[in-house]
């Protein structure tokens, strides 16, 4: 693999659980360096990662929710309590759809097929909750029961004449427009739209970052044997598959280059509670794991690589017909050198002194000095390690 064109990489890319969860961390970190001991730290992070992710978008729908009833019936005392809890019921229960259901189990559809689904999904949710609110307020009101205020004159003004519709239509187009957005952001790359619209790299700007070269092994071999249709689907079962430890990690995935994955930390992101070297091992286990249902599919499991190293990039937006924001920089070339080295020195991870400097490695995982090394197109020597874990 040429490592020369790396030199340019593009970006591709919701109180008492803190506590609970941090504690739960630690004991799962210390508590042994079995493979059942890391899944169950990966799924605590992942949790912990979706139950604020649900909390934010709550909070945005509260936010929301008196906006558009502010604006469309007033801000009188009746349309602000609905607004409030109808905003938080219907952020609430999206975002747990969104994070325990769609995230899990539809990742695998096509564009069309999951824009439909979330767009009816998100349209009956909020349906749903706007005549629940409606019809509670209303019982409460007029001291009825629900049957009896479902089955009122009034329910049928509401739905046929009354506000119902514009909400209704309010929903359709906003739930489409919020899903369609969501799939291209997620086509171009976690928080990349957002990046585009506001022009933050519209001006190249310099950065601090760590990047991690993860290169399959073997794939030369494993293509010829699979066949181009069935290693295409290996490599994409493969990406699938190491995405959760990827984003459990806080990386972000920047390009997929045939067999290679390309995986960043913008400051000092990678260094936090070793994110950076956590994720190897993570993806690691999580093949592991996955050892039977590789060797079912395609007879052979993925074995992989990678090279670690941290410094300064240019990110900036370049191109016209097609554009994208990309990363200048040696980090990157140095890096993919560094992962290179690792047949060589028969190491599964290799990182640079520059990392091992800028963060205090937890004792699960252990060094050894490999020495110092001129690699090729560099005129300054750099110091490797090999990181293993216990």
């Amino acid at each position: 693999m040429k490592v020369s064109k790396f030199l340019s990489v593009p970006v591709c890319s919701c109180n008492f659980s803190e506590n609970f969860f941090s504690q739960f961390e630690e004991k799962t970190v210390s508590s042994g360096n079995n493979l059942y001991s890391l899944h169950i730290m990966a799924g605590s992070v992942k949790v912990k990662q979706k139950i604020r992710s649900v909390l934010l978008i709550s909070f945005f729908g509260i936010i929301a929710g008196l906006l558009f009833v502010g604006l469309s019936f007033g801000f009188d005392a009746v349309h602000v309590v609905k607004a409030v809890t109808g905003g938080f019921i219907i952020t609430f229960v999206i975002g747990l759809i969104e994070n325990f259901i769609f995230q899990s189990k539809f990742r695998k559809l096509r564009f069309s097929t999951i824009l439909v689904i979330r767009t009816l999904v998100y349209v009956l949710v909020i349906s749903l909750t706007v005549i629940i609110v409606w019809v509670t307020h209303e019982s409460s009101v007029n001291k009825v029961g629900f049957i009896t205020t479902l089955g009122s004159e009034d329910f049928r003004y509401f739905i046929l004449k009354g506000d119902f519709k514009v909400i209704l239509i309010f929903a359709i187009v906003f739930s489409f427009l919020v899903n369609f957005f969501m799939q291209i952001n997620n086509l171009l790359g976690r928080n990349v739209l957002p990046k585009y619209i506001s022009g933050k790299y519209h001006f190249p700007v310099e950065e601090l970052r760590t990047f991690i070269f993860l290169d399959l092994k073997s794939s030369t071999t494993i293509g010829e044997k699979l066949g181009p249709l069935d290693f295409h689907r290996f490599i994409n079962s493969y990406f699938f598959d190491i995405d959760e430890s990827i984003v459990a990690c806080s990386g972000e995935v920047y390009q997929y280059v045939g067999d290679e994955v390309v995986i960043s930390w913008k400051d000092k992101k990678g260094f936090k509670d070793s994110n950076c070297i956590r994720c190897f091992f993570m993806i690691s286990d999580k093949i592991k794991s996955l050892e039977m249902k590789y060797s079912e599919k395609f007879g052979i499991t993925p074995e992989f690589k990678a090279g670690l190293h941290y410094g300064k990039v240019i990110t900036g937006e370049i191109g016209d017909s097609k554009k994208e924001i990309v990363f200048h920089g040696d980090v990157l070339n140095t890096a993919a050198r560094i992962q290179a080295e690792c047949n060589a020195l028969n190491q599964k991870l290799i990182v640079s002194e520059e990392i091992l400097n800028n963060m205090d490695l937890p004792s699960e995982f252990k060094t050894k000095s490999l020495g110092e090394f001129l690699l090729r197109g560099k005129e300054q020597g750099i110091k490797l390690y090999g990181i293993s874990k216990e």
